[in-house]
């Protein structure tokens, strides 16, 4: 009987509540990456900021995961003092004037790198490390993009202003119909340029190769000129025309005479001259050259 009230119903249920327990505190510490079972040197940090770090966050050495974050413990009467409790692998000996540094990610969460110095002695499990924060990316870009920022919002505020009042202009709307308008002539006249091409181009280019065939037998026609000859025939007729010249202003000739002898000019002026008193006469008295009755000429 007693040994049913020992292994009872309710204390088994406890024991398997005891179980449960302890699996799941070992189960969110393996996770959490912390190993219950290998115990380490722990060593404080104190930071004035600690941006995003929480216990089980972990500290690397040289870029190797040689611990992790322990407790954190804010210090209420000192604002800026924030001293965290790390546990690192007693393997590890951290060398005199190390420092460490919290990096905070992109993402979300942070973790502490620790810088050790060039020192040959070590720090004593206990002490404490002197640590800062790394600003990382975004504190970068938190003290130099946004500032730029802030003074670019301005910028382009009035730039939105300037483009709404732009856009809202009636002369916008105007200007949109007689580029539409536009749009319009330029597709006519694309059309009639078209046409051009398709129809009259042809055709002018069709002359233009009769007219430079015309030009190649003209030109032909006339390298066949000899024109040697031709010179030659006009420096001989030049050469006539100058004897003939000197002849004529030297009175040889019959033509030369005419044309330096007075003579015949004096006859022909007298003969011109009788001619016209002749005519003169003639008006004056046509009764002594003409005689003319309808009745028959009577006798003297």
């Amino acid at each position: 009987m007693k040994k049913n009230k020992i292994f009872s119903r309710e204390f088994l249920i406890g024991v398997l509540g005891i179980a449960a327990l302890l699996t799941l505190y070992f189960l969110i510490n393996f996770f959490k990456g912390i190993d219950l079972f290998k115990m380490g040197n722990t060593y404080y940090v104190t930071f004035s900021n600690i941006s995003q770090l929480a216990s089980s966050s972990p500290v690397y050495l040289n870029g190797f995961k040689a611990g992790n974050v322990r407790e954190i413990h804010y210090d209420y009467s000192n604002l800026s003092n924030i001293v965290v409790e790390i546990e690192i692998d007693k393997r590890l000996q951290i060398p005199s004037g190390s420092t460490a540094k919290i990096t905070t990610h992109i993402l979300g969460g942070a973790d502490i790198s620790i810088n050790p110095s060039a020192s040959s002695t070590s720090i004593a499990p206990g002490d404490t490390i002197a640590g800062f924060l790394d600003k990382g990316l975004m504190g970068e870009a938190s003290e130099t993009v946004l500032p730029a920022i802030n003074s670019i919002v301005p910028k382009v505020d009035s730039v939105l202003t300037a483009l709404n009042t732009l856009l809202t202009n009636p002369s916008l709307a105007a200007s949109l119909g007689n580029v539409e308008s536009l749009t319009a002539e330029l597709g006519t006249t694309t059309r009639q340029l078209n046409s051009l091409l398709a129809n009259d181009i042809p055709q002018i280019s069709g002359r233009m190769i009769e007219i430079e065939d015309n030009l190649l037998a003209t030109s032909s026609e006339l390298k066949e000129i000899d024109y040697a000859r031709l010179f030659g025939s006009l420096d001989s007729t030049l050469t006539n025309l100058q004897h003939i010249t000197a002849a004529l202003r030297e009175g040889e000739g019959t033509a030369g005479r005419l044309l330096s002898d007075t003579t015949l000019y004096n006859n022909l002026n007298r003969t011109t001259e009788a001619a016209t008193a002749l005519l003169e006469n003639l008006r004056e008295n046509p009764k002594r050259y003409v005689h003319f009755s309808l009745f028959g000429r009577k006798e003297k």
